[in-house]
């Protein structure tokens, strides 16, 4: 007779031998076959009620599944929130979209500051790992613009039962998955990988993530904050967490680790520079901010534009701004997916529109438009004229 563990088994290679007839499957079912395999409940930390989030410390009052390994409380992140503190895409830490779904949680890998505790993210499994069966770790992080510093040292730690630790100390674990080459992760405009594989035992249950190498171990990297970020930066290393995943494979080739080092930014257009003799309306007018693939951050070239034209509108008071946000076809089908995509133009001028504001610039006098993919720049079906399509264009009125 076949027991249940082993029916599991097989279907799972069954799956895999059929891998040539995938793309037969529609996209909406392959991801709801991999989230059924996935033994991290909450990974994407959707499920609980963020009516009453408002600060940090209250993941464990608005989500699910999740707890803290020491007494440090834990902070959660979404959209929909009317505190600005722990709102998605934009908080105090800095900026940074989800990686799935609308939420994120945030860990203190590192800090220099006494007042300021490591923080440790432990959860329940939904079934103990396997005797024997290998499975693929993974979970995405994104250092927050106003840390002061990056470093190594994070990892998963698995354990037979739930641990806890009742002080602000750093828990003196040994990480079972870490980044391969333990490297200091300091990517903040996007989202980075952890990723890796363990054997299991039959005798892990809970699972704990964040920073575990002491002072000696430790490398800490000191970083510079994007310039288009406002704020003072905080002497620790605090990170953004999302997509956490246990999945059973069959072999380390399976599991997909590339993530975690493509790290290479997506393409920008620098866009044609501007004769010196221009007038500031022609100035305003052929002024365009240029953006990576389903982001709305400008670069630090695109902020200097925007001080720039801070400059113009403030000297003449009277105009009125009109900013259009644009995007290209890829990500109107991104957005037709994934609702954060959605929209992407708009979204982009109304982040402009608040970068302008902020720097004096009378909020009456601009005006956004989303003209998404309707006016592209270029028709051409390459990386280089979808990059001049995804961008933000001004008009006086």
């Amino acid at each position: 007779m076949i027991g249940p563990d082993q029916t599991r088994k097989t279907m799972r290679n069954l799956m895999m031998t059929c891998a040539c007839t995938a793309l037969l499957i529609p996209a909406f079912e392959a991801e709801v076959q991999a989230q059924d395999e996935n033994l991290v409940p909450n990974g994407s930390f959707e499920n609980g009620d963020v009516k009453r989030l408002k600060a940090y410390g209250q993941l464990e009052e608005t989500t699910t599944d999740w707890f803290p390994y020491t007494d440090a409380p834990l902070d959660l992140f979404s959209t929909d929130v009317k505190s600005d503190k722990v709102a998605v895409p934009g908080n105090s830490y800095g900026y940074e979209d989800a990686s799935d779904g609308n939420r994120y949680g945030g860990f203190r890998a590192y800090s220099k500051s006494p007042k300021l505790a490591r923080t440790y993210f432990q959860v329940r499994l939904s079934e103990n790992l396997e005797q024997n069966q290998m499975y693929c770790v993974s979970f995405d992080i994104s250092l927050s613009d106003l840390s002061k510093y990056a470093v190594n040292g994070i990892g998963a730690y698995f354990s037979d039962r739930k641990e806890s630790q009742p002080n602000l100390g750093i828990v003196s674990r040994t990480p079972q998955v870490m980044h391969r080459a333990d490297k200091v992760m300091q990517l903040m405009e996007g989202w980075e990988t952890v990723c890796g594989t363990v054997l299991g035992t039959g005798q892990e249950e809970y699972m704990t993530i964040g920073g575990f190498n002491g002072s000696r171990d430790i490398e800490e990297v000191k970083v510079k904050k994007p310039r288009s970020i406002e704020g003072v930066q905080t002497m620790h290393a605090y990170y953004y967490i999302d997509n956490v995943k246990i999945v059973p494979v069959d072999a380390k080739s399976q599991c997909n680790c590339s993530r975690s080092s493509n790290t290479a930014p997506d393409l920008v257009y620098g866009g044609p520079s501007l004769p010196s003799d221009m007038s500031g309306r022609e100035v305003v007018e052929r002024t365009s901010i240029y953006y990576a693939f389903v982001k709305r951050t400008f670069t630090e070239g695109g902020k200097a534009d925007l001080d720039r034209l801070a400059g113009i509108l403030k000297s003449n008071p009277g105009w009125t701004l009109e900013v259009m946000g644009h995007c290209d076809n890829d990500e109107v089908s991104e957005g037709k997916i994934n609702p954060r995509f959605a929209n992407m133009g708009n979204k982009r001028a109304e982040q402009v529109k608040r970068y302008l504001t902020s720097q004096g610039v009378a909020e009456g006098s601009i005006v956004v438009t989303g003209l998404e993919n309707t006016d592209p720049a270029s028709t051409k079906a390459t990386d280089l004229a979808r990059a001049k399509n995804r961008r933000v264009t001004f008009r006086i009125k």
